[in-house]
C-alpha cells in the first residue's frame, strides 16, 4: 500500500513526500505539472485532479490506500484577485479526487483546510474547532467547502475524511508571499523593510515540519474524535514581536513596522489540544527557535 501526496511538488507537499519515503514508505507524488526524481520510495506522476480517469488509474496501479491532499491555490489575497481560478481548482479539485477515491475505494483522505474558514474571531477568548466558520475571502470560502463535502463524503459514502486547519506556514522551501520571508530578506540584504501599520496583528506562525508531522499523525490515526482539527506552532505573536525576533537574529537589521492591523483576519489564540488529544499532535518548533532558525536557512538558500 501507498500514500499519495496530491500536490507533492508544493511548499508542504516535498516535504510531506520526504518524510515518508525517509519511514520507507511508498509515496506517489501527483501533481500538475512534470516531475522525475532518483528518491527511494517516492513516483512521480503527472496529471490534473479533474482527470478522473488518470487520477483512478494512478490510484489503482500504486495501490494507493490513503490520500494526503494538498493540491491547492494556496493564498488568501490571491484569491480575491482570481476567485474563479481558486474556486475551480479548491472545490471542483477537490470533489474530483474524492469521487475518484470512491471509485477505487480509498477511504481514509487528509484534507487540508485553513485558518481562513474561520474568518474574523476576535472575542478574546481561544479559538476551538466548533467556533462559527465566517470566511472572508473567496480562499477562505473554499475551504469551508471542502470541509462540508467531506463530512457529506463520509455520511454518505462511508468515507473516513479528516480535515486539518492550518494556520500560517513558514520555514524552508517557501516560493510563495509569507510575511516572515518577506522580512527576513531585506534584512539579510542589509536593507531597510517598511510597513506602514500591521505590528498589532497577531499570527499563529507554524513551521512545515510541524504541518507535515501533523497530516502524516492524521493519516496513522486508527480513529478521530472528531472530523476537523486546528493545527498550529502553539504560540500566538504580533507581527512586531515577529521582527524584534529576526532583529535579534540579525544584529543591526532595519525594520520598522508601523502600529495597528492588517487587512487580514483577526483571531485569537487557537485551542489545539484535540489534535494532541486524538493525533499526538505536539508543536516540535516553538517560534522564537523556528524564526531563528529559518534566518540560519535563508543565509544560505534562495528561499
Amino acid at each position: 500500500m501507498s500514500t499519495m501526496v496530491t500536490g507533492g511538488l508544493g511548499y508542504v507537499g516535498r516535504h510531506l513526500v520526504g518524510r515518508l519515503a525517509d519511514r520507507g514508505e511508498a509515496v506517489v507524488s501527483y501533481n500538475r505539472d512534470y516531475a522525475e526524481g532518483t528518491e527511494k520510495n517516492v513516483t512521480y506522476v503527472q496529471g490534473e485532479l479533474y482527470d478522473v480517469p488518470r487520477f483512478v488509474d494512478t490510484l489503482r496501479r500504486y495501490d494507493v490506500g490513503r490520500i494526503i491532499h494538498t493540491a491547492a491555490m494556496s493564498h488568501p489575497d490571491l484569491s480575491m484577485d482570481l476567485p474563479i481560478t481558486t474556486f475551480t481548482a479548491n472545490v471542483d479539485g477537490t470533489v474530483h479526487v474524492f469521487e475518484a477515491a470512491r471509485m477505487v475505494g480509498v477511504r481514509r483522505i487528509v484534507n487540508f483546510s485553513s485558518e481562513t474558514a474561520y474568518g474574523h474571531v476576535d472575542t478574546g477568548g481561544t479559538v476551538t474547532e466548533d467556533a462559527p466558520l465566517h470566511p472572508t475571502t473567496p480562499y477562505g470560502v473554499t475551504k469551508v467547502a471542502t470541509e462540508l463535502l467531506a463530512d457529506v463524503y463520509n455520511n454518505l459514502y462511508g468515507f473516513d475524511i479528516v480535515s486539518l486547519r492550518i494556520t500560517e506556514i513558514y520555514g524552508p522551501g517557501n516560493k510563495m508571499p509569507q510575511f516572515l520571508k518577506e522580512i527576513i530578506g531585506p534584512a539579510l540584504r542589509d536593507e531597510p523593510y517598511r510597513m506602514e501599520k500591521g505590528g498589532d496583528h497577531r499570527f499563529q506562525f507554524v513551521r512545515v515540519e510541524d504541518v507535515a508531522r501533523a497530516a502524516i499523525l492524521a493519516a496513522d490515526a486508527k480513529e478521530f474524535g472528531q472530523r476537523v482539527y486546528n493545527v498550529t506552532g502553539g504560540s500566538q505573536v504580533t507581527l512586531a514581536e515577529a521582527a524584534r525576533i529576526v532583529h535579534e537574529a540579525i544584529p543591526g537589521a532595519n525594520i520598522e513596522i508601523g502600529p495597528g492591523h492588517l487587512h487580514l483576519d483577526r483571531q485569537g489564540q487557537y485551542d489545539i489540544s484535540a489534535a494532541e488529544r486524538d493525533l499526538g499532535y505536539r508543536p516540535e518548533w516553538p517560534v522564537e527557535r523556528g524564526i531563528r532558525d529559518y534566518v540560519d536557512w535563508l543565509r544560505d538558500h534562495p528561499y
